[in-house]
């Protein structure tokens, strides 16, 4: 559904589809992974905080820009799964930046998202060409 809403957004307004970026938390986070993976060619940056297990592995999508934030002693997501899913990107061939931080439990995104080197890493990301289905 979250697709089809991308979708009807991108035809029916002036949109950058050369920049169009995905987000995520906690189960909005294996979402990340799960659209990056249905769509490889088509987000120009993924960012996730403490990605909740899915069926990705972390190797789909290799070439989609990604920073994955996680913290170091959550309770609700084990950090095994994001050093592993970081660790299989990148033997896959993919550049993805990780950030582990320290105390913060599963609220990491209130560190991540005021990360002072986010927003610029993130726009300066975008496609070469169109996507198109």
């Amino acid at each position: 559904m979250a697709l089809e809403v991308i979708d009807a957004v991108r035809h029916k307004f002036a949109i950058d589809e050369r920049r169009i970026y995905v987000m995520g938390q906690s189960m909005g986070g294996a979402g990340v992974w799960n659209m990056i993976a249905s769509r490889p060619k088509f987000y120009a940056a993924a960012v996730i905080c403490c990605g909740s297990e899915s069926t990705e592995v972390g190797s789909e999508s290799i070439h989609t820009p990604l920073w994955d934030f996680q913290e170091d002693s959550d309770q609700t997501i084990p950090v095994s799964l994001a050093r592993d899913r970081i660790a299989t990107r990148r033997k896959a061939g993919g550049h993805p930046l990780y950030s582990e931080y320290a105390g913060v439990d599963h609220n990491v995104w209130e560190w991540a998202f005021t990360e002072p080197a986010l927003p610029e890493w993130v726009f300066a990301q975008r496609r070469k060409r169109r996507f198109s289905l």
